[in-house]
């Protein structure tokens, strides 16, 4: 990915997140999220009992959709379509605390609820836009 699409990234803290439910129709949630570069992934933590969970409970990995981006004063988008899971391995959320809760340190108070899940993204497709200037930069996976 593009080192400018990693700094927007960085910059942000909130995204507009799809999901796919089990009978096909889309969810769509605003949530905080945190990332690694390498390989690129978001992090969300969320309740087990959302919407957006209803699909990623047994394991399952669905596709989804994530937006970060809305300002009409910043006019700079990223889109980006992957795949979506929970994650469940003991390990691998000890590394996954350890970045969101950098980025989003009131979220620790809830690191113990019962219900805190954590989910992760990985994009297959995606595209920056910058609208500021004419033509409009456009930096995309493909």
């Amino acid at each position: 990915m593009e080192q400018k699409t990693l700094e927007f990234l960085a910059k942000h803290r909130v995204c507009s997140l799809t999901t796919i439910l089990p009978d096909g129709s889309p969810h769509a949630a605003a949530l905080h999220y945190s990332h690694i570069e390498a390989p690129l992934t978001l992090y969300f933590s969320t309740e087990n009992t959302s919407k957006k969970c209803q699909g990623l409970l047994n394991g399952e990995v669905v596709k989804g959709s994530v937006v970060v981006g809305f300002s009409e004063e910043e006019w700079v988008t990223l889109q980006m379509d992957g795949n979506i899971q929970a994650i469940a391995d003991k390990a691998k959320l000890e590394e996954v605390y350890k970045v969101h809760y950098l980025k989003h340190p009131n979220s620790e108070k809830y690191k113990d609820a019962p219900a805190t899940i954590f989910l992760s993204f990985t994009p297959t497709w995606w595209r920056y836009t910058d609208y500021n200037i004419e033509p409009p930069t456009i930096l995309s996976s493909e």
